[in-house]
């Protein structure tokens, strides 16, 4: 038995589950600046890698030492743009983007969204909603100055070109996903806000933005009432499982699943979210998503009463917040 070459065997091993044996030999050739045989001997274990040379391709390769080579006895989480000055929305979206897109790669791939408010991706599709809440994005992390909202306000075409692959993404594959009825609550408290410091450049907008908010909830009445949604492919139909769970979950918890690929985002719509591949800590998550689900109830399909209920509280609270919208209107526009 030999620890060392047990060990260098376990990192390789775990690197193939995500790049080919050809792209570790290339990039460990760069990284370390040897010759192919070199390199052979230590994927094979002939020659001990030092432990500057694992450290080295472990940052390359962006592989966690802590979850593949201590047995899951510490969980490591990483963070995309902690080490970056200088960020836009953009990057967040590229991020969001590129994790959607691999996952529809892999086979029997699904999503899992806890959400404490309406999952984000909805918003997304509903184009003054998604330019409303990137104007506050760009305000509260990136820009100076007071906030002005607009209908052409950071919808650049790389901006636009995301948006929309994030919907194609997202409409892909399955989804499950578990709600509560304040989850429009945020939304909601934002824009009455944006009114009242005028941060609004034109009172149409408004009215549009309301529009866009309650076909949403339409929206999702339809694809609650029929639990499948339709694909970017018109004539392929996904399925959609949504749970009602009033208990309320406090952060925003998204588990993706594929073939080889399994991760948990944490916040995931805050600039602050963590991320992690951990084996173990995802089989935790998973687990724990499943108790989650116990105590919820199925209302897409199935559930008719709870789901009346639900969009019964759902259309007042749209309700009263449009005519608290009009009332100040009058005052502030």
């Amino acid at each position: 038995m030999n620890p060392q070459r047990d060990l260098q065997s376990k990192f390789f091993k775990a690197l193939e589950k995500t790049y080919t044996q050809e792209a570790i030999l290339n990039d460990s050739m760069e990284q370390l600046g040897l010759r192919r045989g070199a390199v052979y001997k230590r994927m094979n274990g002939d020659t001990a890698l030092t432990t500057a040379e694992l450290v080295k391709l472990s940052h390359h390769f962006q592989f966690s030492l802590d979850d593949n080579l201590l047995d899951g006895k510490f969980i490591s989480f990483t963070h995309p743009f902690m080490h970056e000055e200088k960020l836009k929305n953009i990057d967040f979206l590229q991020s969001i983007s590129t994790y959607l897109a691999t996952l529809r790669r892999q086979e029997e791939s699904k999503l899992t969204y806890l959400a404490n408010e309406l999952p984000m991706f909805y918003y997304f599709s509903r184009k003054h909603i998604f330019t409303f809440l990137m104007s506050i994005w760009n305000h509260l992390h990136w820009e100076e100055g007071s906030l002005k909202i607009n209908t052409s306000t950071h919808l650049d075409e790389d901006l636009e070109g995301f948006r929309q692959d994030i919907i194609t993404y997202y409409d892909a594959h399955p989804v499950t996903e578990i709600w509560n009825s304040n989850m429009m609550s945020n939304l909601y408290q934002q824009v009455i806000f944006c009114i009242t410091i005028r941060a609004f450049e034109d009172r149409s907008f408004i009215d549009q933005l309301v529009n866009d908010i309650q076909q949403l909830i339409e929206h999702l009445k339809d694809i609650t009432q029929h639990g499948i949604r339709k694909s970017n492919n018109e004539d392929e139909q996904v399925d959609l499982s949504i749970y009602l769970n009033e208990f309320g979950n406090y952060l925003n918890t998204l588990l993706y699943e594929g073939q080889d690929f399994d991760m948990t985002f944490i916040a995931f719509d805050y600039p602050q979210f963590i991320r992690t591949r951990s084996g173990k800590f995802n089989k935790y998550s998973k687990k724990w998503v499943e108790k989650i689900k116990k105590r919820s109830v199925l209302i897409s399909s199935a559930g008719y009463q709870y789901r009346e209920l639900f969009f019964l509280k759902l259309e007042k609270d749209f309700e009263a917040f449009q005519e608290k919208v009009n009332n100040l209107l009058k005052i502030y526009y």
